[in-house]
């Protein structure tokens, strides 16, 4: 994708600027919790864009041109990321949001516009995007395609709600889900939980070992944001609205492998994973599918990028494919381009790496 392309879409008369993080805080909270979500709150705001250890976030208003009003925001997150070898400066991309006054296409093309055109010309290497159905138009006008798609992985521990949807009769739905279900784990006690780790739950924050094994293991990742200590304890475990859970695996106290997982009320999530190996990744996600299945929880959820090395594992252990949505993938001015411009194959993208 050029510049040139996104220029070309025709341009209206509102006014894009960037806004200031810390002088402009007060308007910028009270426009994302109005017209984003009510859990865009000032706390979120101060954790999200002002303690990234990558950097403070950028943020572009949308404003009209005679009285200053803003009508829309656009905001990018900085991520180091790893490409060959080499760290290079990208942004995830988020909290885009237009007043319900103004949503027609013009003034949020205006705003993706500048916000690109400002992140090329301030060296950005990537940009990458979970663009929303309303969002994905924008892109679409602007001449940008979706580079892959996040597969949501799934696997059923309990059937429970299912069965309940179905067979009215209390008694005998509660007798088949217990079959059922203990179908389901006779399944999993063919894939056996690993002794050459010890595997535990363990609490944050992460220490520099965590540092040491992400450059260790980076490299056969492909194109992967940071994964340091500090990216993890901030991103994860600094986080004020939810809390997330560690899981490592050892051998003789050394770092092999983590998988961080966040559980509400009856499904859960595996945001990130990462390993030395893949038999220390299919270990870790047994034995994260034990804990969930003591919890009663009904569904363990993987979203990762479709094409990211490690599919095998997650099926071996019996997830399933489930619905996809886009991922947009930019290469910019500021990363070397040897290989052409189809990057998305190479990247390693979790549903961590979205911006909270």
């Amino acid at each position: 994708m050029t510049l040139e392309l996104i220029r070309s879409v025709p341009q209206m008369a509102n006014l894009v600027r960037p806004a200031h993080v810390d002088s402009e805080r007060a308007a910028l909270v009270a426009f994302l919790s109005n017209h984003l979500s009510p859990d865009a709150t000032g706390d979120r705001y101060e954790w999200l864009y002002c303690k990234n250890p990558s950097g403070v976030a950028r943020v572009w208003v949308a404003c009209e041109p005679e009285a200053g009003k803003i009508i829309g925001l656009s905001a990018a997150f900085p991520r180091r990321i790893h490409s060959q070898g080499q760290e290079v400066r990208g942004y995830v991309l988020g909290d885009f949001c237009i007043h319900p006054d103004y949503r027609t296409l013009g003034p949020a093309l205006e705003l993706q516009r500048g916000t690109l055109e400002d992140l090329s010309r301030d060296g950005a290497g990537f940009v990458f995007d979970f663009p929303s159905i309303s969002m994905l138009a924008i892109y679409n006008r602007l001449r940008i395609e979706p580079q892959g798609s996040s597969v949501r992985f799934a696997k059923p521990l309990r059937v429970d709600r299912q069965i309940e949807k179905r067979i009215p009769n209390k008694l005998a739905g509660a007798t088949l889900a217990v079959a059922a279900n203990a179908v389901l784990r006779l399944r999993d006690a063919g894939s056996g939980r690993s002794n050459a780790w010890t595997i535990t739950e363990e609490a944050a924050p992460c220490g520099e070992e965590f540092t040491i094994a992400f450059r260790q293991w980076a490299p056969r990742m492909g194109i992967c944001a940071d994964r340091s200590a500090a990216y993890l304890n901030w991103r994860f475990f600094q986080h004020p609205q939810r809390r997330y859970h560690l899981l490592t695996a050892r051998k003789n106290a050394r770092l092999c492998g983590y998988l961080i997982f966040h559980w509400e009320s009856e499904d859960a999530t595996i945001v990130d994973l990462l390993a030395e190996e893949e038999q220390v990744s299919k270990a870790l996600l047994v034995e994260t599918v034990a804990i969930m299945r003591r919890c009663r929880v009904y569904t363990l959820s993987a979203p990762f990028l479709g094409s990211c090395s490690g599919r095998e594992i997650f099926e071996d252990c019996g997830f399933r494919p489930r619905e996809s949505s886009p991922v947009i993938v930019l290469r910019m001015p500021g990363a070397a381009n040897p290989h052409g411009d189809q990057v998305a194959d190479h990247w390693y993208l979790m549903h961590g790496d979205r911006e909270s």
